[in-house]
């Protein structure tokens, strides 16, 4: 199990650590890393397959279960989690705009799908910090 710096776990989120448990069968050599990138977030009673990386910034809704890797900023959801919608560091659904610029509406940062599946943010690096001043939670 990895947590990278900033993530959020929710009460009664659950870790899996090996595909097929049986207690009379020792499978120790057999944990799989289960990894949650930066500034993921986790809702309650959810259940994090093992083997899975969840991507920066990613948000796994409540009572989700995750049993295949989440790409970042992704919106999980449902049993089992599929996509639902891309999310922003700020934690807001990221709606159309700009062409095809994905746009926060509380920060105005845009972001845009690099190709299926990955995107990005355009106004500032995955792996920095959110600017103190951008870190309050209030909107602008």
């Amino acid at each position: 199990m990895e947590l990278e710096d900033d993530v959020f776990c929710g009460p009664s989120c659950v870790f899996t650590n090996v595909t097929n448990p049986r207690s009379q069968v020792i499978r120790h050599h057999l944990y799989e890393l289960t990894r949650v990138r930066q500034g993921a977030s986790i809702g309650a009673n959810a259940t994090i397959g093992c083997g899975v990386t969840i991507g920066r910034y990613a948000f796994i809704g409540a009572g989700a279960v995750v049993v295949k890797d989440v790409p970042d900023y992704a919106l999980m959801l449902g049993v089992p989690a599929v996509q639902r919608a891309w999310i922003s560091r700020h934690g807001h659904r990221l709606t159309q705009c700009d062409g095809a610029d994905l746009v926060c509406p509380e920060s105005g940062w845009r972001y845009r799908e690099m190709e299926p599946g990955v995107l990005r943010c355009l106004d500032w690096p995955e792996e920095k910090p959110l600017p103190r001043d951008d870190a309050g939670g209030g909107r602008r």
